[in-house]
C-alpha cells in the first residue's frame, strides 16, 4: 500500500493477523446450513429459494438428526392428476406395444441369468482346473 503525505508517498506493508483466535467475518461468511430452505412438496409445485444460511463463528455445530415424517400429499396429488388419464400408473392395464416390450425385456433378462449361469460354470471349471495344475 502506497501512503501518500506531503512531502513524500511511503510504502507500507500491512500485515494481517491469521493466527488470531479471533472470528474474522470477512473470512468466514455466512455458509449454507443443513436445513432445508424448502419441503420436497414445495418443490415439486415449482417454488425457489435461497438456503438457509449459518454463521460459522461457532464453528460446525451438527444438530440433532430430523425425524423423517413421509407426507402422502405428494403421492395424492399425483395419483389425482394419473386418475384423470395424464401419464400411466404402476399396476394400470398396459397397451399391446407395452406389453410386445415387457416380454422383449423378459426374455433378455432370461438369456443374461442362462448366460451368467453358464459363466459361472466355466469359471468354476477353470479355476479347478489351475488348483490342480498348482499342486
Amino acid at each position: 500500500v502506497l501512503c501518500c503525505t506531503f512531502p513524500c508517498c511511503v510504502l507500507t506493508c500491512p500485515s494481517l493477523s491469521f493466527q488470531s483466535d479471533l472470528y474474522q467475518d470477512d473470512l468466514y461468511p455466512d455458509t449454507a446450513g443443513p436445513e432445508p430452505a424448502l419441503e420436497a412438496e414445495e418443490w415439486f409445485e415449482g417454488k425457489n429459494k435461497d438456503p438457509i444460511l449459518i454463521s460459522m463463528k461457532d464453528g460446525y455445530v451438527p444438530v440433532k438428526n430430523r425425524e423423517f415424517k413421509p407426507q402422502r400429499t405428494c403421492l395424492d396429488k399425483r395419483q389425482k392428476k394419473n386418475e384423470s388419464g395424464d401419464t400411466p400408473l404402476k399396476g394400470t392395464s398396459l397397451n399391446a406395444n407395452s406389453e410386445s416390450k415387457l416380454d422383449e425385456l423378459v426374455q433378455e433378462i432370461k438369456t443374461l441369468k442362462a448366460t451368467v449361469a453358464s459363466q459361472d460354470e466355466r469359471i468354476a471349471n477353470l479355476e479347478d482346473q489351475m488348483a490342480k495344475i498348482a499342486n
